[in-house]
This record gives C-alpha cells, sequence and structure tokens, in this order.
C-alpha cells in the first residue's frame, strides 16, 4: 500500500487520431493536418509530465471501462485511489498552455485545500486535483462532463460535499483545442517559440489555406505584434 500522501499524475486523454476525426479543427479535408496537431500536444504532454516528477498513468478514454464519459472518468480516478494515491492530478494532452508549473502548483495547494481545479475558458477544466476523501464517484460520474457549465457544477458540487468554507484552489485559465476557433484564440497569443515555429510550418503545409487566406498569414508570420483579424472559414 503507497503512502496516503503520494500523489499520482493521471492523463486522461482521447488518442490523437480520434481526436482529430472528433475535432476537424483543419476542416475535414485536412484530417492529417488536425492530426499533426494532436499528436505534437500529446508530445508536449509527455514531456510536462516528466518534468513534474510525478508517478505517470496514461488512461485512453477509449479503452476505459463505462457507457459515458462520465463513467469511465470516474472509474479511472477509482482504480488509482484504490492503489492507495492520496491525491490525484488530472489533466488532458490537449492544453497548449499546460506547463509544469500548473502541475506542481496543484501539488502544493493539495497541502491546504480539498481540491484544485484548471479552468478551461470554454467552460470545462484542463486540470482537477482531489484528495481520496474528496472523491465521490457516484456523484463525480453524474457531473455535467464535455459541457460548458462544467467548471461552475464541478466547483459547486465540491464545495457542498465539503461545505462552503471548504477550500477548492482555481489556477490561471487556459485554453484548450476542441475547434478552429480555440486553436485561433490561442495561437493569437503566441509570438515564438518552438510551438509557434510547429504552428506556422503545419498551416504553410495547407496549400489552399494558405492561399484563399493570405491576409491571415501576413498577420501570422510578419506583422507578429498586430492583432490577428477573424478566424479564417476554412474549406
Amino acid at each position: 500500500m503507497k503512502s496516503l500522501s503520494k500523489t499520482a499524475l493521471m492523463v486522461y486523454a482521447i488518442c490523437p487520431r480520434i481526436q482529430a476525426g472528433q475535432k476537424a479543427v483543419f476542416g475535414s479535408v485536412h484530417f492529417q493536418k488536425s492530426l499533426e496537431l494532436f499528436e505534437k500536444l500529446q508530445d508536449n504532454t509527455k514531456r510536462i509530465a516528466a518534468e513534474s516528477g510525478l508517478e505517470t498513468f496514461w488512461i485512453f478514454d477509449h479503452k476505459q471501462q463505462g457507457r459515458s464519459f462520465g463513467e469511465k472518468y470516474s472509474n479511472a480516478f477509482e482504480e488509482l485511489f484504490k492503489q492507495g494515491y492520496g491525491q490525484i492530478i488530472s489533466i488532458g494532452n490537449d492544453i497548449p498552455g499546460l506547463s509544469a508549473s500548473h502541475i506542481l502548483q496543484a501539488q502544493s495547494e493539495l497541502l491546504y485545500s480539498s481540491s484544485v481545479l484548471g479552468p478551461a475558458e470554454d467552460g470545462g477544466n484542463y486540470l482537477i486535483a482531489l484528495s481520496a476523501t474528496t472523491f465521490d464517484k457516484a456523484s463525480f460520474a453524474n457531473l455535467p462532463w464535455n459541457s460548458e457549465g462544467l467548471h461552475q457544477a464541478l466547483k459547486s458540487h465540491l464545495q457542498f460535499r465539503h461545505g462552503q468554507n471548504a477550500q477548492v484552489a482555481q489556477l490561471e485559465y487556459l485554453i484548450d483545442i476542441d475547434d478552429f476557433t480555440s486553436f485561433y484564440d490561442y495561437i493569437k497569443k503566441l509570438k515564438s517559440g518552438d510551438f509557434y515555429r510547429f504552428i506556422v510550418r503545419l498551416l504553410l503545409s495547407i496549400n489552399t489555406f494558405a492561399k484563399e487566406q493570405k491576409q491571415f498569414f501576413e498577420d501570422l508570420i510578419i506583422s507578429k505584434d498586430n492583432p490577428l483579424r477573424a478566424p479564417p472559414t476554412l474549406l
């Protein structure tokens, strides 16, 4: 039995090929480019997990037991708590702004708080950190997962479970990539770095996109200090 103070990092992930098909960030005709994006995000998540130094478990949704997302996700938490971990920090594999510091901050907050939430700008959560005493499988499974009301519903659930004075710590808001709009909102903030260069190469490789959205590329690549215009329409 592991120490109840031991923390596990759980990457609850949708495999890149499934994500690319479901989200079609660059339109259905550019499936391969969407796949490259989500593979890059997954590689980034692997690096971040390693940098955190926490024992990490990768759980893919399509292999997890359960009928709904809520059932699968709650089963994943239960499995790790049964292994003796006292705290679990859960993240996804589609958050480009996530860093190891977010994970370590959550671990630190769990010393004083019953739970920690990393809210996503779409109303969901990119990070959920719970202690074993906080977790209630049945009610957790029935939360409005994959909806814009998740963050508030989860926060209310945790406060109700431990009383209104319960400490539910909150990290900064980040963007998770669900579609082209969320992708566009994120790249507007980029100025440099490895992921920025990857995005430029990826978009330039989409020939029809590059030809029809010339102004978009001028804003993105040449005039980086100017705000981008409205998202272009993809074929």
